[in-house]
């Protein structure tokens, strides 16, 4: 099985709210079409998702308030918003996307999740239906409702499922150190990645943040391939074990 998390930042343009990028869009829809394996794809929500949540100020507390609470239903209309437009294409393609609410599936405490109702991903995947989520709001334990990450979602579905690889499709062609992808890492490496990116190219710590989710999967046997969805057929080099981007495994010397 794999787990695909196209990013956001492929998606949309970050740099201009609610923008959509069509051709990224189709690009994934007919990587995913020749990839004939179960597989559960994440996306993240991009300049859909973040300007509402930043506006609102969602997942930061005081949860309880009206402003908030309306604030957390217009942020997930632009978020349903993007799905919708992802889904409609994977749809064409034609795929069995199956929609699926990840502020339903899961609970968390404290932004983290710590329940997971299984069965319906499960029931989609015995049927050859393709779930997809995207970065969502659920309820949390601690603050209300909180800001659950597509690559949260992912790494965790991969170590449920035990899936063979994660592959994260990105505005970049992998992890890059002077303008290049690093070919392989081992997981026992990604700590000083992590320094040596927030002191780099990713003043916002995103791929620093993106790392220490994949942290999570170190031990596993499960490996992980970060290729650029602008770059044709990347995504599907990556599914079929093709050298593309950079490949994070337990078995990689380093």
């Amino acid at each position: 099985m794999l787990l695909i998390k196209a990013g956001g930042s492929a998606l949309t343009d970050k740099s201009i709210p609610y923008s959509f990028r069509e051709s990224a869009v189709h690009s994934l829809a007919g990587q995913l079409a020749q990839i004939h394996e179960p597989m559960i794809l994440a996306h993240g929500v991009g300049s859909f998702g973040h300007p509402p949540a930043k506006q609102y100020r969602i997942g930061l507390g005081d949860d309880a308030t009206p402003e908030r609470r309306q604030g957390l239903a217009i942020t997930q209309y632009w978020v349903d918003e993007l799905a919708q437009r992802v889904i409609k294409i994977l749809i064409d393609a034609p795929l069995p996307a199956l929609l699926t609410a990840a502020d339903m599936l899961f609970v968390t405490d404290d932004r983290r999740i710590v329940e997971f109702h299984a069965e319906p991903i499960q029931r989609c995947l015995t049927m050859n239906l393709i779930p997809v989520l995207h970065g969502d709001g659920p309820l949390d334990r601690r603050q209300g409702f909180s800001v659950l990450s597509a690559d949260q979602i992912v790494v965790y579905l991969a170590g449920f499922f035990a899936a063979r690889k994660v592959i994260f499709a990105m505005d970049v062609p992998g992890i890059l150190r002077n303008g290049r992808p690093i070919p392989r890492l081992s997981f026992r490496d990604l700590p000083a990645v992590q320094k040596e990116i927030l002191a780099s190219q990713d003043a916002s710590g995103g791929l620093a943040k993106k790392l220490e989710e994949i942290s999570a999967l170190a031990g596993t046997g499960i490996d992980v391939q970060l290729v650029s969805l602008l770059e044709p057929d990347a995504l599907l080099a990556a599914a079929r074990n093709e050298a593309r981007g950079t490949l994070i495994s337990d078995n990689t010397p380093s």
